[in-house]
């Protein structure tokens, strides 16, 4: 089963700059509330969710500071056979992060930054 390598966030919502190599197996995210948790989550959907129509607001930038871009990196590994095949998703294996002989896809990035009043640009590595 495909994993999450590694999480790289910067500048979305509540954090600033986060960098997270989770474990094997299962990981939990402890702590008060308002701490960040479900923002985590939400950056991990925003790169492997299946939403094709992203709304952000100033309130997603972290200090409502709209000149500095919002940065969202996966790295994920341990994909199985049939992941890494032509066949299958090998159409969606790019860029020179992609290791076919462990799986590890280097990384997807994700970048939203404001284009003016009311606009936000989004850049994303994924098909």
């Amino acid at each position: 089963m495909a994993r999450i390598r590694k999480i790289q966030i910067a500048n979305f919502r509540g954090i600033q700059l986060l960098t997270w190599c989770p474990t094997p197996g299962i990981n939990c995210l402890i702590g008060p509330g308002d701490s960040g948790k479900s923002t985590v989550l939400d950056a991990i959907d925003l790169c492997l969710g299946a939403r094709r129509n992203v709304q952000f607001s100033d309130a997603d930038f972290f200090g409502l500071d709209i000149t500095t871009p919002i940065s969202i990196t996966l790295t994920l590994g341990d994909l199985d056979d049939s992941m890494r095949t032509l066949e299958g998703f090998g159409a969606f294996l790019r860029g020179p992060g992609h290791h076919a002989d462990t799986g590890v896809l280097d990384s997807g990035e994700m970048f939203i930054r404001s284009a003016g009043a009311q606009q936000l640009e989004i850049a994303a590595s994924r098909a």
